[in-house]
């Protein structure tokens, strides 16, 4: 698949989670106002919390640094995501990228329009902190783009996680451009040695 469909497929597939999670999170602060409701008894519940942190409740407060910090990963993402060679072996983690980035968009929305993050999942088997859709797309897409680098790609396959020019390409551009420097130099003074040449030839044809 070439990159200017998955230019035309990312945007409808990152709209369709992002409503999914804010779907979720609008039927959470409707229906879990009053009271929990229970899945599986003591293990599983749907429990709302206005979440004024990050995720599982770490950082309360830092509303604005933690916006910030959504947009400079999110800006980051669309970076390599652009980045990522067509080759099909990347396509499952451009889709990554995509759950990643629908995740943290949908946390920032709820900042900006709630001024807190709503979460309702309860995992109270394990005291676990309360979490909500978007936390699963960011963490379970993190954790399958760590195993596809650590274990499936090789590092020349990575060799575009770099900000400018790769240096495989940056290589292969210098290696050309001095090839063609040495094709001008030699050039030139194949030039210069016919020059010479007419130039002896003529002053011993005037002798």
């Amino acid at each position: 698949m070439k990159k200017k469909h998955w230019y035309i497929i990312a945007p409808f597939f990152t709209a369709a989670l992002i409503f999914f999670d804010q779907l979720t999170k609008y039927m959470a602060r409707r229906d879990l106002a009053d009271e929990p409701f229970t899945i599986i008894d003591k293990v599983f519940k749907l429990k709302l919390l206005s979440n004024k942190g990050a995720a599982w409740g770490m950082f309360q407060g830092r509303i604005s640094i933690l916006s910030f910090i959504s947009i400079a990963l999110m800006a980051v993402l669309i970076y390599f995501f652009i980045k990522i060679p067509e080759n099909k072996k990347y396509h499952l983690l451009r889709i990554l990228f995509i759950f990643v980035f629908s995740g943290a968009l949908g946390n920032l929305i709820d900042r900006f329009y709630q001024g807190y993050v709503t979460d309702f999942l309860y995992i109270e088997l394990i005291d676990f902190p309360i979490f909500n859709v978007a936390d699963i797309y960011i963490t379970f897409a993190m954790f399958a783009v760590f195993i596809l680098i650590v274990f499936i790609y090789k590092d020349e396959d990575l060799e575009f996680f770099t900000f400018g020019k790769p240096k495989a390409k940056a290589d292969k551009d210098k290696s050309e451009s001095e090839t063609e420097n040495g094709e001008d130099n030699s050039y030139a003074a194949d030039e210069n040695t016919q020059e010479n040449t007419d130039k002896n030839t003529s002053q011993v044809n005037n002798g």
